[in-house]
């Protein structure tokens, strides 16, 4: 029973692994990777037809790059809900398993913050100091969840 189980999991696990490499999670609120930092933001800077190709570029290099790092996290949280749901769980596995997933996010982290200086580098002083007028990239501000009305997000003129 215990092995049919695992299975079952398994076979879960994959087919959602489609589902989750389709995009960041809270879509329309920036999403969790790379903070708020959408193409709305970027497009009220004025930026030149340069800066925009460098900066998709840098998108699509660094959504390539944590894609296989998105993947292991999906996995490892599979496992930490599959270590949870045993009749006695083990508290050694369940604490391994859980430092894994936080080495994960702080790889996700740094990847994040590579990401970040990197669109600095290419924005000029002026646009930078838009950015950071704006409350982006302050970790605080507009943000997202989940609920029975689908995605709800507050920000300067909500709640």
């Amino acid at each position: 029973m215990k092995r049919v189980s695992i299975i079952g999991a398994v076979m879960i696990l994959a087919a959602s692994a489609t589902w989750v490499m389709a995009g960041p999670f809270s879509p329309g609120c920036g999403g969790i990777y790379g903070g708020r930092m959408g193409a709305q933001a970027l497009s009220s800077l004025n930026l030149t037809a340069d800066q925009a190709e460098k900066i998709r570029s840098l998108r699509e290099s660094f959504m390539k790059e944590i894609r296989p790092i998105r993947l292991r996290m999906f996995n490892k949280r599979a496992e930490m809900r599959l270590l949870w749901m045993q009749t006695n769980p083990d508290p050694k596995k369940i604490k391994a398993t859980q430092k894994e997933i936080g080495d994960i996010w702080g790889q996700i982290r740094d990847k994040i913050t590579d990401f970040r200086l990197a669109i600095r580098k290419v924005l000029t002083p002026d646009q930078v100091s838009q950015l950071l007028a704006r409350g982006l990239w302050r970790g605080k501000g507009p943000g997202c969840w989940r609920g029975s009305g689908g995605v709800q997000c507050w920000g300067r003129r909500g709640f």
